[in-house]
């Protein structure tokens, strides 16, 4: 560290990027590990509760959490699905993205220049089960269209299809048809 090293500006990644690590890093991680403490802290102060992933997104990173930025995180009130309970949190409108029609080349080159952001992810528990199930409703790269996927216990994430358009209706609606979807197993 130099005399002036305080002066270097600190490199910030995008506020998608921010949301794109709490959808598949720290919401993933209490949704699976620590939901009483999760629902409990959402249901006692919604507002303090807002920006606490953003902010624990920051501290991994190392970086100053910006106020007006947290504020764009909002948690939904708990809802049910069905003899589910489910804490979802919207996002901030992410910049849109869409790479179709650029060459392989071009895609290649431009890597780091745009994430692929979430608009809603929720943690939905089955209240007679005890089951826990993670999702996430995402942007993809062409076309401007969405992506379902969901995050297990183990850190899997699985792409479950293309999404809906990014309403909070229309994600629950579609949460909810994959929670009473039949399961395919495989030997």
């Amino acid at each position: 560290m130099g005399l002036f090293s305080f002066l270097k500006r600190e490199a910030r990644p995008s506020l998608e990027q921010l949301s794109y690590n709490v959808a598949y890093e720290v919401f993933p991680r209490y949704a699976h590990n620590e939901l009483a403490a999760l629902t409990e802290k959402v249901r006692s102060s919604p507002d303090a509760a807002n920006a606490w992933f953003y902010q624990l997104a920051c501290k991994a990173l190392k970086i100053r959490p910006d106020a007006a930025a947290a504020a764009q995180y909002r948690w939904q009130p708990v809802t049910q699905i069905g003899n589910r309970s489910c804490l979802v949190l919207a996002y901030p409108d992410p910049v849109p993205v869409d790479l179709s029609g650029l060459s392989f080349v071009e895609v290649r080159n431009s890597v780091g220049t745009w994430v692929l952001a979430p608009y809603f992810s929720a943690v939905v528990k089955d209240e007679a089960s005890g089951k826990v199930d993670y999702f996430v409703l995402g942007q993809t790269s062409m076309g401007g269209g969405t992506v379902m996927r969901s995050v297990d216990a183990d850190w899997q994430n699985t792409v479950l299809g293309p999404g809906p358009a990014p309403t909070l209706d229309n994600f629950l609606a579609e949460v909810a048809r994959y929670l009473d979807a039949p399961r395919v197993t495989t030997l």
